[in-house]
C-alpha cells in the first residue's frame, strides 16, 4: 500500500516485523498519525550480512522480498482498517534494523517501535542496537512497551493511564518538556512533571538541618517551575502537577510510571567514541517503565 501524502505533511514512521509487539506498535503509530493529521510510513527491515571487501552484496532473494512486502501490506491494511482516511506508505528496508529505521525516519516527526520483536526488530531494545537507535534518532522515538498504550480491537483509546509523565533535570530539558505537553494536549491528559534530586554535599555527622533541607528543596522547586514555565505559556490549557522529590531520579520515574499513560525522557546526542552512549535514566525507562516511553533528542 503506497498512499503518499502531500509534501510538508507530518510523518510518523513505525517498524514492524509481524510479531504481536510489531502489530501493537503499528496500531499505536496509526492512532497517533490519525489524531495529529500525519501520514504513516510502515517499515520492515530485511537483515543483510555485512559486505566483505572483494565480495558482491548478498541478494536477499525473491522469497524473502515477497514475504517482507506481504508483511508491510498486511500491516498497512490493518492501519487503514482502523483509520480509513489515513495516508499510509509501506517500505522494505535493508540492513540492521536501527539503520533501516533511521534512514526511513529522515524528516519524520515521530519514530515508533516495539519493546520486543520476533524478526528484523528482535533485539531492538537489547544492547548496542537499542542504544544506537536511541542515541541517534533524529526525532522523538516512541517505544511501545507490551500491550500498554495501544488501541484495543474494539477501538478503545490508544492511551491508558492518568497522565503524561516527564522527568526533568534542568532547563536544558526544554524539548522533552514541550513534547510532554504536546502529547498531553493531544490525548486530553494532565502533565506530571517530576524532578528528583539528592543532597548536594557533606553536612557533618549530624547531617543537614531542617533549615538546610528546606533551602535546598526550595532551590529545586524553583528550578522545576523555571523549566516548566515556557511550556505552560504555550499550552495554558494543559493541567500540570509538578513534583520535586528527594530521591533517585531513575527509580522515582519508574515508580511514577505505574499510573502513567506515557513517560517522556530527554537524551543528549554525543559524537565520537561515545556516540552510542545513552544516559542511565533513559536506559532505565526503556527497560523498566510500566507504560510507553517517548525519547526526545535534546541536542
Amino acid at each position: 500500500m503506497d498512499n503518499t501524502g502531500a509534501v510538508g505533511t507530518p510523518l510518523v514512521v513505525v517498524g514492524t516485523d509481524g510479531s504481536d509487539h510489531g502489530d501493537r506498535s503499528v496500531a499505536r503509530a496509526a492512532a497517533t498519525a490519525a489524531r495529529s493529521g500525519a501520514r504513516l510510513r510502515i517499515v520492515h527491515a530485511i537483515r543483510m550480512p555485512m559486505a566483505l571487501p572483494g565480495f558482491e552484496p548478498v541478494d536477499p532473494g525473491e522469497e524473502v522480498l515477497a514475504a517482507a512486502s506481504e508483511e508491510v501490506a498486511r500491516a498497512s491494511a490493518a492501519a487503514l482498517a482502523r483509520h480509513p482516511g489515513l495516508t499510509v506508505e509501506g517500505r522494505v528496508g535493508f540492513g540492521l534494523p536501527a539503520d533501516a529505521l533511521l534512514e526511513a525516519a529522515e524528516g519524520a516527526t515521530l519514530l515508533v517501535v516495539g519493546s520486543r520483536g520476533g524478526g528484523g526488530f528482535a533485539d531492538l531494545l537489547l544492547g548496542s542496537v537499542s542504544r544506537s537507535l536511541t542515541a541517534r534518532t533524529p526525532c522523538p522515538l516512541l517505544v511501545v512497551r507490551g500491550g500498554s498504550g495501544v488501541p484495543s480491537a474494539a477501538g478503545e483509546p490508544a492511551v491508558s493511564g492518568a497522565d503524561v509523565l516527564v522527568g526533568i533535570q534542568g532547563e536544558d530539558d526544554g524539548p522533552a518538556v514541550r513534547a510532554a505537553f504536546e502529547a498531553a494536549r493531544q490525548w486530553g491528559l494532565p502533565v506530571h512533571a517530576v524532578h528528583a534530586w539528592s543532597w548536594p554535599g557533606y553536612a557533618g555527622i549530624a547531617g543537614p538541618t531542617d533549615a538546610d533541607m528546606r533551602a535546598v528543596r526550595q532551590v529545586h522547586e524553583a528550578s522545576l517551575e523555571e523549566a516548566l514555565e515556557p511550556a505552560r505559556a504555550v499550552f495554558p490549557e494543559v493541567e500540570v502537577h509538578a513534583e520535586s522529590v528527594l530521591g533517585d531520579a531513575a527509580g522515582t520515574l519508574i515508580e511514577a510510571s505505574r499510573t502513567g499513560a506515557l513517560v517522556v525522557v530527554g537524551v543528549r546526542h554525543r559524537r565520537g567514541p561515545l556516540r552510542h552512549w545513552v544516559g542511565h535514566i533513559a536506559v532505565t525507562a526503556l527497560e523498566h517503565a510500566h507504560c510507553p516511553v517517548l525519547v526526545v533528542p535534546l541536542s
